[in-house]
């Protein structure tokens, strides 16, 4: 038995059309001013819409004693009824002042871990706010959005034996644990350094260097050695900004104080990638070869922030 997932709503649509748009021109923007290893960067950010719509949740349905939550591509949610304790309705999730802690805030629906202060950590699988059945489990609460909730709420009455509930079952207080201060020292001083190496390398550079490279690291476009500056520091100041407030938002929403520093930790890695992206073109106008093979770079760089993330999610899912 199906249950269709309800259409996006409104501000879904819009941040799905508009933030594609935006990271398509963006991306041409990085490929046809050659800024330094562009095609990666607008490679990963034509990735980003096109994942998102296939992680989106794509159908709901009954099979073989459980009600599965079917991606439009990728792993299936499995949820067996008999692990099923209450049926929530929630006519406005907004009003339960939900926080993203790993999840997708619109773009092509809401998915992820979010998390409130009346059922702690949610996993969504929305398609809008509005209307949507909670689903409370043996081993924490799951969000959807079907079209017809009614329909479903009936039938997993009606399967289940559970009656559906209007009150929120309240989440145990837990105690937070605020992330120290000195955990802003790992983004503080990758940006000092890479400033630092910036002035100082600059003087050793030639009057035209080469800032962009094709896919097997072979120059293909030169700009002035100031560009050097720019594409060192402009970013940095950017990343770090990021980490401050990211650091300053999470510290005062999550409930432990590990999710903050995987956080700041995703961010300094970036800022990691991007001041190696520059030193090795640094290197390269000085040398004439790159410090470490580019495609040798980017897969340590994208395993190490796929490993970051993956941790991140598994914490943030078992608390």
């Amino acid at each position: 038995m199906e249950f269709k997932p309800a259409k996006l709503d409104t501000t879904a649509l819009l941040i799905s059309i508009v933030t594609t748009v935006f990271l398509v021109l963006f991306s041409m923007f990085f490929i046809l001013r050659q800024i330094p290893y562009g095609w990666i960067f607008a490679v990963l950010m034509v990735g980003i819409p096109f994942v998102s719509y296939l992680l989106s949740p794509g159908n709901y349905y009954i099979q073989g004693g459980n009600f599965v939550i079917q991606k439009v591509c990728g792993r299936k949610i499995v949820i067996p009824l008999n692990d099923i304790e209450n049926i929530i309705p929630v006519q406005d999730f907004c009003k339960l002042k939900p926080v993203r802690s790993m999840g997708n805030g619109g773009l092509f629906g809401y998915y992820g871990i979010f998390t409130t202060k009346d059922y702690g950590n949610i996993n969504c699988q929305l398609t809008r706010m509005k209307n949507i059945v909670l689903i409370k489990t043996r081993t924490g609460f799951y969000a959807i959005s079907p079209a017809k909730p009614e329909m479903l709420i009936d039938w997993l009455k009606s399967t289940t034996g559970k009656s559906s509930m209007t009150e929120p079952i309240t989440a145990p207080e837990i105690i937070k644990k605020r992330a120290s201060f000195l955990t802003l020292l790992i983004p503080d001083t990758i940006f000092t350094l890479t400033i630092v190496m910036a002035v100082l390398l600059y003087q050793q550079l030639p009057e035209q260097i080469a800032t962009h490279f094709d896919i097997h690291g072979n120059p293909d476009g030169w700009s002035p050695k100031v560009s050097f500056l720019y594409f060192t520091i402009f970013p940095q100041v950017i990343l770090m900004a990021i980490a401050v407030i990211t650091f300053f938002i999470t510290r005062n929403r999550y409930r432990n104080e590990k999710s903050v520093y995987l956080l700041v930790m995703i961010i300094s890695l970036i800022q990691f990638f991007v001041a190696y992206s520059s030193f090795d073109i640094y290197w390269f106008n000085t040398r004439n070869a790159h410090f470490v093979p580019m495609m040798y770079a980017v897969a340590v760089f994208t395993g190490l922030l796929i490993l970051l993330l993956i941790t991140y999610n598994k914490f943030l899912t078992k608390n």
